[in-house]
């Protein structure tokens, strides 16, 4: 037996792969989402939420705490792997421009101000 939840196909009771194909899928549509202004972020998730919650109801209570472990996990693991490095990035390129921005002040300083004292 299985079920559909935002066209993604699941068996009764899922393995865990489709699990975490699932919270992709699902961290996909809402990253999408955030670019669509007529979207109340809110809502969507909360729509998400009770989608998966409709489908965990099925499942018995060893399952349900199995799914939701791997769902949040992968869920989890995704806001764990792109926050960090977004901020090194973005950190890496402001000291770059900060030492070019640095090298281009001592060579003018030295041009106005040691070149005609030195010749």
């Amino acid at each position: 037996m299985s079920k559909t939840i935002d066209g993604f196909s699941l068996d009764l009771p899922p393995n865990k792969a489709q699990i975490i194909g699932l919270a992709q899928l699902h961290r996909k549509q809402l990253d999408e989402a955030i670019y669509h202004n007529e979207l109340r972020l809110g809502d969507f998730c909360l729509a998400q939420k009770k989608r998966v919650y409709d489908y965990t109801r099925e499942l018995n209570a060893e399952q349900r705490a199995e799914f939701y472990q791997a769902y949040n996990g992968e869920l989890e693991r995704f806001s764990v792997d792109e926050s960090p490095h977004h901020h090194e990035e973005e950190n890496q390129t402001h000291v770059k421009i900060m030492y070019g921005v640095l090298a281009v002040i001592a060579i003018v300083l030295y041009f106005v101000f040691l070149a005609p004292v030195l010749h």
